[in-house]
């Protein structure tokens, strides 16, 4: 049996963008090494992912991860124009929580009440730390619903 990932982790902002305009924006293809250097550093600072802004100065994703935010109850994600990549489990997390695609400012993260991540590897994990912030993680009640929506509509006992 794996061990299923912790519920919540940190993140790290990182000082490189994301460019959207760019001939691969939203292609899972771009240069890995990027990622790469952006989570070592995300590990050197306790971290297990790195956050980027893109050319805009707007919230854009994690090295491999899709991020939510709430903001007053609501949730928000980054429209895939913003040079995220359109990943699975943040388009489930949309449609199932009726999440709003809205164009954030990257200092979100720093007024934001709840912020979670959203991977084909995480699920949906909270995050309890972004730069030297605390956050609720898990505790977080609209993240925690998310959680309990996401493992109950994915249907985990029918995967292989």
């Amino acid at each position: 049996e794996t061990t299923r990932r912790p519920d919540s982790t940190a993140a790290v902002t990182v000082p490189w963008t994301r460019n959207e305009r760019g001939a691969l924006a939203g292609v899972k293809s771009t240069s890995y090494a990027e990622n790469l250097v952006a989570l070592d550093r995300a590990r050197r600072l306790g971290a297990s992912e790195a956050l980027f802004g893109n050319t805009a100065g707007l919230l854009c994703e994690g090295a491999a991860t899709n991020v939510f935010v709430v903001l007053d109850g609501e949730i928000h994600t980054p429209p895939v124009a913003s040079g995220c990549l359109p990943g699975i489990t943040r388009a489930l997390v949309v449609e199932w929580t009726g999440a709003r695609e809205t164009d954030l400012p990257l200092d979100v993260l720093q007024r934001a009440d709840e912020v979670f991540l959203t991977s084909s590897l995480r699920d949906v994990q909270a995050l309890h730390r972004v730069d030297g912030r605390q956050l609720p993680g898990a505790d977080g009640p609209v993240t925690a619903e998310v959680m309990r929506v996401f493992d109950e509509r994915s249907g985990r006992d029918l995967d292989p």
